[in-house]
């Protein structure tokens, strides 16, 4: 058993044995594209062969094999300030498409994704949840 103490204004990535990857991901990093892929990029490991753009995003994320875990927790904290530099997030944003299509591509895998967000960012991407 352990115990953790972690501040929310941080970036946190654990891997806790063979069965969880916890990561966070915040806008305040993120305002805008660029550095919204070197962030996720860096919370996940990606190989080098990321090509630092949204289609690589996906590819990379629909993977995540090299983690070695079963269960990935996702963290999003200050949703509502990513890329908010360059635009309003919107469902049509290519970081919510992906996203959304990655939280599609987990439903039949063996491995489980999970997205820690506010509701309004969630809605963005799932916007059927009550």
């Amino acid at each position: 058993m352990a115990a953790y103490f972690i501040q929310n204004d941080h970036t946190v990535n654990l891997k806790l044995g063979n069965n969880l990857y916890v990561c966070t991901l915040d806008g305040n990093r993120c305002k805008d594209s660029r550095s919204l892929l070197n962030e996720i990029a860096a919370i996940f490991r990606f190989p080098t062969y990321f090509g630092n753009n949204y289609d690589g995003l996906h590819d990379c994320l629909t993977d995540l094999e090299w983690l070695g875990v079963d269960n990935i927790y996702l963290l999003v904290n200050h949703p509502n300030l990513i890329c908010s530099n360059e635009d309003v997030l919107t469902a049509s944003h290519p970081f919510v498409r992906v996203l959304k299509s990655v939280m599609e591509s987990f439903i039949n895998h063996p491995m489980n994704f999970h997205l820690v967000a506010e509701k309004s960012f969630l809605h963005l991407i799932n916007p059927e949840l009550k």
